[in-house]
C-alpha cells in the first residue's frame, strides 16, 4: 500500500476553488459598514435593508397554484417585511393522515415554466430575491432518471468451495434492483477461522447480535444512514470487541484472511456467472461483487414527478441532469433579474458506496486498490482487524469526498457560470456518508435548520442543527448563515408567537444564524377557501394564518434581530477539528465538542478549511471572513492524518497553541513511511505528554486535554460572557437556559445578542469582556435604544451591569468605544396601577367567522373558550376590545406602559385613536404614554388568536355551516381549544 494521496487531492481542489469558485459566494455577502458605525446600525436596526429580511420557503404544493394567486402571495411578502422566497414545488399534502390536493402542472413542463417565469417577473418588480429548488422535493432526480444514472450501492454473493481440483460452479447472483448490475470482481480467498462471521465492533451479544452485526457493517460501509439527527460516528474507528473478549487489532491471527491471500478470479468467470478455476487446495470462499441502483428515490415531489436520484459520487450523472432539468430552467429565467440563487434540500438519500470510477477515485485519493479489500465490506476481516477498520473508514472518506468534488461543487460550479449562488442544504440532518462542512465550501451561503417545539423532534439534539452552517460559514468565508425553521411535524396553525415562535427562533441566533427560511409558506390559490390548502408539516405562514395582518411587528422583530446579527464578525475563542471520519457533522452548541462552554464561543472546522482556508496570524488562526481563534483543539477521537499534524506543528511553533491529548493513529490505511511519519509528528508535538499536563513547544504551547474552558482559564483568556458570583442564574446553550448569547464585532464596536431561554423573568448581574466601552441596550422588540443600568468595571476590567429579561426576552448588548467615565444609570422602579372604567370593556369580532354581531359588553376578561356562545367559543380571527379610561397617576417624566396580562396572541394597540403598536412578545406590555389625554381616554385592542378553535368549531355535531375549508384532518370534534383573546389583567405599569 502506498502513501495516502489526500495531501496531493487538497493541493488540487484548493487552487481550483481558490481560483475557479472564490466568488461563488459574493452575492451572498453584506456591504461593508460605513465608517459611521452607530449611525449605520441605528438606521438598520430602525428599518432592516433587503439582505436582513426574512426569507421563506415558498410551497407549490403539488403545483397547485396559478398566476393570480402567485402575484398576492409576493405582494404580500413585499407588504409585511419579507426579503424573498425559496420556491420549493413539492406535495407531501397527504402526509401522516392528511387529505391530498389537486395537482397542477408538472415541475419543468411548459405550462409549470409559464408559472415559474410570471413569479420572477412579479418578483423583479416587487424587488424581492428567488431561490430556486432545482428539483421536486428533495433528493436530486425525477421521472427521467436511469438506474445507470442513479444512486449506487455494493452487492454481493458468495460460496463456499473446496480446491484442489478444476472446479466449474454457477456463481450466486447478488441482489440486483431495478435490473441494474455491475460487476467489479471476483474474489476467492482461503479462510483461517472457518466460516463465521466475526461480529462486529458494538454489536454485543445474544440472539440479537448477528442482525446488530449486519447493520452496523451496512453503516460502517456507507450504506445505510446511521441515524435519524446526526449522531456520533465516532465508535465506527472502534476496532471493537467480541463476545468471548477483546480481539487485538493488529494481530493478524484474528484474521479471517491476509491480504495477499486475495485472488482475483473475475477472468475465470463467464458472463453468465459459471466460475471455471483451477482453485488451489483448501476451503476457500468466492466473493462474487458489484454494484447496483441502491433504488433511492426522489422524496416528497409533485405529481409525476416521481423517480430514482441520481448518483452523487458521479459528476456525469449531475452534469445530465443538469442539461435536461436545470438549464431549461435558467434558460427561460434569462429575461429576469430575482433569481439569485439555486437550491437543494437535505439529504435523504440513504446510504451510497460506489460509482463506477469510484476504484479509479479510491486508488488516486487513498493511496491503493480498493477491490482486495473489498472482502471486508461482506464482514471479513483481512489483514487484521485494525486494518480493516481503517479501510472501512477509507472506503466512507471516499464517499464523501466524491460527494463534494463530483456533486456540490460541480453544483456551484455550475450556477457560477449562470451567475448565481448555491444555497443547498447539504449537511444533513440525516446520518449520510458526508464530510458536512466540506460540502459547504462553496456554497453562496451555508444552510441547514432547525425545528421549533414539537413532538417529531422533541429534544434539543433533534431539533437544532444551525452550529454546522454558522462554523462551515465562519471557515469558508461565508457572511450569511442560513437556516430553515421553524420546521414542525405535529402542531397545525397553533404555534404561539411568544412561546413557541421566539424563542425557538432567539435560540437560533445564539447558535449562529442570521438568515432565517421560514418553513413554511404555501401558495393557497383563493378557491381553496381558509385556511385552505397546507403542507402536512412546517409553522404555516402566509396571507391566510389568522394574525398575518396583525404580524408586522413580529416580522420587523426577526430582521432586527437578523440585521445586527449580519454585521460584522463573530467573536469566537475556539477551534475544534473534528477530524476526517465519516460521518463527520456539527450539530448544536450545546454538545460542545471542545469543552468550551460556558461563557466562551467556538466554531467547528474540517480538514479542508483548516490546511486551505484558515491562516495562522501571530498566536492567533484567522478565518477568511475575519474571525479569530486563539485556540485549536484536536479530535476527540485522536485520529489525525500525517498533513494536519504538520500544519499544527507549523501552528504552533509560531505561537500557536493547541490542546488534546496525543494522536493515536491515521484513521486510514498508510503505508509504512508515513506511519513513521506520524509517530515522529505525535513524539515531537506532545513529547510524552500526561493528562492534565502542557509544555512549551517552539514559540506556542501544547495543553494535554479535552476541557478548551481550563485551557482558556489557564491562558488567562476571561469568559466573554458571564453572570457575575452570587447569581443563581446560570450561561447555558440549552433552550430552556436562563441565559445564552451570541458575540459580533464590527469595527470597534461589539454586539451581543442576549436570550432568556426559560418561562420566567430574569434579572441578574452580568459581565462582558469590553473595557473602555459604553454599553446600550438595544430592544428588538420595540426598538427602544437605552444605556444599559448600573454598569461599572469589575476588578479584572470586565464590564458588569444589570440585565432584566422577561420571560422568553431577549436584548441587544451593545458596547461603542468610549472616551471618559461611562455613564451610570440606576434600574427604573416602577409601579402598577388598575385601570379606572368610565365605560367597561365591549369586544367586536371579525365578520363572517360565526361569532355574533356587533359589539358585546364584557364583564370580565376572559378566555374566548370559556363563553358560551359557540360562535365566541369556537371563533378564531380578531376581536376588537374597546373601553374608556381615566389617565393614571404619572410624573411628566415617567413612562407609562399599558401592560395586557395574558394575550393569545397578538394584539394591536390604539390609544386615542393613535395606533400605538401591536404587543405579541412577553411581557405584553407598550408604551402608551405620549398619546395619552388628560382625563378620559380611550383605548382599543384588537387581539388575534389562531385557527384550531374555528376547525374544531366547524367539526361539531350538527354544525350546518362551516367557516373552514382544509385538507389538513388533525383536528376533531374532541380536540383541545387553545385559549384565545385577552385574558388580562390589563394595567398601567408606570416607570420612573
Amino acid at each position: 500500500m502506498r502513501l495516502s494521496h489526500r495531501g496531493a487531492f487538497y493541493a488540487v481542489i484548493g487552487v481550483a476553488a481558490c481560483l475557479g469558485l472564490q466568488a461563488l459566494g459574493q452575492s451572498a455577502r453584506i456591504s461593508p459598514v460605513p465608517n459611521s458605525t452607530m449611525q449605520y446600525l441605528q438606521t438598520g436596526f430602525q428599518k432592516p435593508p433587503e439582505a436582513a429580511r426574512l426569507r421563506c420557503y415558498w410551497w407549490w404544493l403539488n403545483g397547485n397554484t396559478d398566476e393570480a394567486t402567485i402575484t398576492h402571495d409576493l405582494e404580500e411578502m413585499k407588504a409585511k417585511g419579507f426579503g424573498g422566497a425559496l420556491l420549493v414545488d413539492a406535495n407531501g399534502a397527504n402526509q401522516m393522515g392528511n387529505k391530498n390536493v389537486p395537482a397542477g402542472p408538472m415541475f419543468g413542463s411548459p405550462a409549470w415554466v409559464k408559472l415559474f417565469t410570471h413569479a420572477l417577473r412579479e418578483a423583479d418588480r416587487l424587488g424581492l430575491e428567488i431561490t430556486l429548488n432545482i428539483t421536486s422535493g428533495w433528493n436530486l432526480g425525477g421521472p427521467d432518471v436511469t438506474p445507470a444514472q442513479a444512486s449506487k450501492l455494493l452487492t454481493y454473493a458468495r460460496v463456499d468451495v473446496r480446491g484442489g481440483k478444476m472446479l466449474s460452479e454457477q456463481l450466486p447472483t447478488p441482489e440486483v434492483r431495478n435490473g441494474f448490475y455491475r460487476q467489479i470482481a471476483v474474489l476467492a480467498y482461503p479462510l483461517q477461522r472457518g466460516a463465521a462471521l466475526a461480529l462486529q465492533p458494538g454489536a454485543g451479544a445474544g440472539a440479537t447480535a448477528a442482525a446488530r452485526s449486519e447493520q452496523i457493517l451496512r453503516a460502517r460501509s456507507a450504506a445505510v444512514e446511521t441515524g435519524f439527527s446526526m449522531p456520533d460516528s465516532s465508535a465506527m474507528l472502534e476496532d471493537g470487541v467480541n463476545g468471548k473478549g477483546r480481539e487485538f487489532a493488529a494481530d493478524s491471527s484474528y484474521a479471517d484472511t491476509r491480504l495477499q491471500d486475495v485472488h482475483d478470479i473475475s477472468r475465470y468467470v463467464t458472463e453468465d456467472g459459471t466460475l471455471h478455476w483451477a482453485a488451489p487446495t483448501g476451503e476457500w470462499e468466492v466473493l462474487r461483487i458489484g454494484y447496483t441502483d441502491s433504488d433511492a428515490r426522489v422524496s416528497t415531489s409533485s405529481g409525476a414527478w416521481q423517480g430514482l436520484a441520481i448518483d452523487y459520487l458521479s459528476r456525469d450523472a449531475f452534469e445530465e441532469y443538469w442539461g435536461h432539468t436545470v438549464q431549461p430552467l435558467l434558460e427561460a429565467a434569462k429575461p429576469y433579474h430575482s433569481l439569485k440563487y439555486l437550491a437543494t434540500d437535505s439529504w435523504e438519500l440513504g446510504g451510497t458506496n460506489w460509482t463506477q470510477k469510484f476504484r479509479e477515485e479510491f486508488i488516486q485519493l487513498r493511496g491503493y486498490d480498493p477491490v482486495p479489500w473489498l472482502p471486508v465490506v461482506a464482514g471479513r476481516i483481512v489483514g487484521d482487524r485494525s486494518q480493516s477498520t481503517r479501510f472501512l473508514t477509507d472506503l466512507r472518506r471516499t464517499v464523501a469526498d466524491l460527494v463534494v468534488s463530483q456533486h456540490y461543487d460541480v453544483f456551484a460550479e455550475n450556477a457560477h457560470e449562470n451567475g448565481m449562488g448555491v444555497q443547498a442544504e447539504s449537511g444533513g440532518p440525516h446520518g449520510a456518508p458526508l464530510d458536512a462542512l466540506e460540502t459547504f465550501r462553496n456554497a453562496a451561503m451555508p444552510q441547514t435548520e432547525f425545528w421549533s417545539q414539537n413532538a417529531h423532534r422533541s429534544s434539543d439534539e433533534e431539533r437544532f442543527f444551525v452550529k454546522e452552517a454558522a462554523s462551515a460559514a465562519n471557515i469558508y468565508g461565508q457572511h450569511l448563515v442560513a437556516d430553515e425553521g421553524e420546521t414542525s411535524i405535529g402542531p397545525q396553525w397553533s404555534e404561539s408567537l411568544a412561546t413557541d415562535l421566539k424563542p425557538t427562533f432567539d435560540m437560533a441566533v445564539t447558535e449562529g444564524m442570521n438568515r432565517l427560511v421560514w418553513h413554511e409558506f404555501t401558495s393557497s390559490p383563493a378557491s381553496t377557501g381558509l385556511p385552505g390548502q397546507e403542507y402536512f408539516a412546517g409553522t404555516h405562514l402566509n396571507p391566510k394564518v389568522t394574525w398575518w395582518n396583525a404580524g408586522g411587528a413580529f416580522f420587523t422583530y426577526l430582521n432586527r434581530v437578523q440585521f445586527l446579527m449580519q454585521q460584522g464578525t463573530p467573536v469566537d475563542d475556539v477551534l475544534y477539528y473534528y477530524g476526517d471520519n465519516i460521518p463527520d457533522f456539527v450539530r448544536l452548541k450545546a454538545d460542545d465538542p471542545a469543552r468550551a462552554l460556558p461563557g466562551y464561543d467556538y466554531d467547528v472546522t474540517d480538514e479542508d478549511a483548516l490546511l486551505r482556508t484558515i491562516r495562522t496570524d501571530g498566536p492567533d488562526l484567522l478565518g477568511p471572513s475575519g474571525v479569530r481563534w486563539r485556540l485549536l483543539a484536536m479530535p476527540r477521537t485522536r485520529r489525525v492524518s500525517v498533513n494536519v499534524l504538520e500544519h499544527v506543528r507549523r501552528y504552533v511553533r509560531n505561537g500557536g497553541t493547541v490542546m488534546g491529548m496525543p494522536p493515536v493513529s491515521t484513521s486510514g490505511n498508510v503505508g509504512p513511511a508515513e506511519q513513521a511519519h506520524f509517530h515522529e509528528l505525535v513524539n515531537d508535538i506532545w513529547q510524552g505528554c500526561t493528562q492534565g499536563s502542557s509544555h512549551v513547544f517552539g514559540s506556542g504551547r501544547v495543553f494535554c486535554t479535552d476541557s478548551a474552558h481550563a485551557v482558556l482559564q489557564a491562558m488567562h483568556v476571561l469568559p466573554d460572557f458571564a453572570v457575575a458570583k452570587g447569581s443563581d442564574i446560570s450561561v447555558s446553550a440549552s433552550s430552556t437556559a436562563s441565559l445564552d448569547y451570541a458575540h459580533r464585532r464590527v469595527n470597534g464596536t461589539d454586539i451581543y445578542f442576549v436570550r432568556n431561554g426559560s418561562g420566567l423573568p430574569v434579572t441578574a448581574r452580568v459581565v462582558f469582556r469590553m473595557t473602555g466601552k459604553k454599553a446600550e441596550l438595544w430592544d428588538p422588540v420595540t426598538a427602544e435604544i437605552t444605556i444599559a443600568p448600573e454598569q461599572q468595571l469589575t476588578q479584572d476590567h470586565r464590564t458588569e451591569l444589570l440585565l432584566s429579561l422577561p420571560p422568553f426576552g431577549s436584548t441587544f448588548v451593545i458596547f461603542t468605544p468610549y472616551k471618559g467615565a461611562v455613564p451610570y444609570v440606576m434600574s427604573s422602579q416602577q409601579t402598577v396601577q388598575p385601570l379606572q372604567f368610565v365605560k367597561t370593556w365591549t369586544v367586536q369580532f371579525q365578520l363572517d367567522r360565526g361569532a355574533p354581531v356587533g359589539r358585546i359588553a364584557v364583564s370580565k376578561l376572559q378566555s374566548w373558550t370559556q363563553f358560551s356562545q359557540p360562535g365566541i367559543r369556537y371563533f378564531s380571527g380578531t376581536g376588537t376590545y374597546r373601553a374608556t379610561v381615566l389617565e393614571p397617576k404619572h410624573a411628566a417624566t415617567d413612562r407609562v406602559l399599558l401592560q395586557l396580562g395574558d394575550v393569545h396572541e397578538i394584539a394591536r394597540v390604539w390609544v386615542n385613536g393613535e395606533d400605538a403598536g401591536s404587543v405579541w412578545a412577553r411581557p405584553d406590555a407598550i408604551s402608551v404614554g405620549r398619546l395619552l389625554h388628560s382625563g378620559k381616554n380611550t383605548v382599543a385592542i384588537a387581539v388575534t388568536n389562531l385557527w384550531p378553535n374555528r376547525i374544531i368549531g366547524d367539526l361539531q355535531p350538527g354544525v350546518k355551516h362551516r367557516y373552514t375549508s382544509t385538507n389538513i384532518t388533525k383536528y376533531t370534534a374532541d380536540s383541545p381549544l387553545l385559549p384565545s383573546g385577552l385574558v388580562g389583567p390589563v394595567e398601567w405599569v408606570i416607570q420612573r
